[in-house]
């Protein structure tokens, strides 16, 4: 397989004006690179390198090839694919460039604009949801930032309450504890009034027994001797 190494060697083999060969898109000879058909007309793929030979198929302008090898008159063996195979001819190198048509580069560029305007008015869609988002949540942390600030001083409010419920409480155990002592001590006194009121009952029992008693043995031994009566006395 022979190879061109210059693009000068490609003009004296092909033989074209250098009108032609200026208009020309740039094309890639080495073997094994992927060429495209140019948009100018249809390009005939035929059965040998030279004009004479016969075509085997009109290739559409853009068609995607690849190059298998390019003779020294300018003409390069290529494949084609077509429904599922591989149709191989030549055709002349000038009908080659090594980068789609710009009809096709139009189709894709307009289809890259479409997905990035796509994607741009979804961005901006996302963008304008985000941002209602964000007034809604600085609405709501704005109205949360209050409500805490009342929270906080309500806590700092029930916690003065609590100190002071604290220390209430702690005030109220020790009365409820001297409350406690003195029902007790209340209850020994009762206790000791009860015993002493005994007491004090049978002392007196005792002392007006014993007070009876001792006015009876006095009435007993200082009764003074009854008189005798007469007998004309009645």
């Amino acid at each position: 397989m022979k190879k061109l190494t210059t693009f000068s060697t490609l003009l004296i083999a092909t033989g074209f004006t250098s009108l032609t060969l200026l208009s020309t898109p740039s094309f890639s000879v080495q073997s094994g690179y992927t060429n495209y058909v140019t948009d100018a007309i249809k390009t005939p793929l035929r059965k040998s390198p030279g004009y004479r030979y016969k075509i085997k198929r009109m290739l559409k302008p853009g068609s995607k090839v690849t190059i298998l090898e390019v003779n020294d008159d300018g003409w390069a063996n290529v494949s084609y694919r077509y429904k599922s195979r591989n149709i191989t001819g030549w055709m002349p190198t000038v009908s080659l460039q090594n980068s789609p048509i710009a009809r096709v580069k139009l189709k894709a560029q307009i289809e890259k604009t479409a997905k990035t305007e796509k994607k741009y008015n979804q961005l901006k869609s996302e963008i304008s949801t985000l941002d209602d988002r964000y007034v809604e949540s600085s609405t709501e942390l704005k109205k949360i930032k209050a409500e805490n600030f009342q929270l906080e001083n309500e806590l700092s409010d029930l916690k003065e309450i609590s100190g002071k419920s604290i220390q209430i409480n702690q005030q109220n155990k020790e009365f409820v504890s001297k409350i406690k002592s003195l029902e007790s001590e209340n209850t020994m006194m009762k206790e000791r009034l009860s015993q002493a009121e005994d007491i004090v009952q049978r002392q007196w029992f005792l002392t007006g027994g014993g007070v009876l008693l001792l006015g009876l043995l006095l009435g007993r031994f200082f009764r003074p001797p009854s008189k005798k009566k007469r007998w004309d006395s009645l």
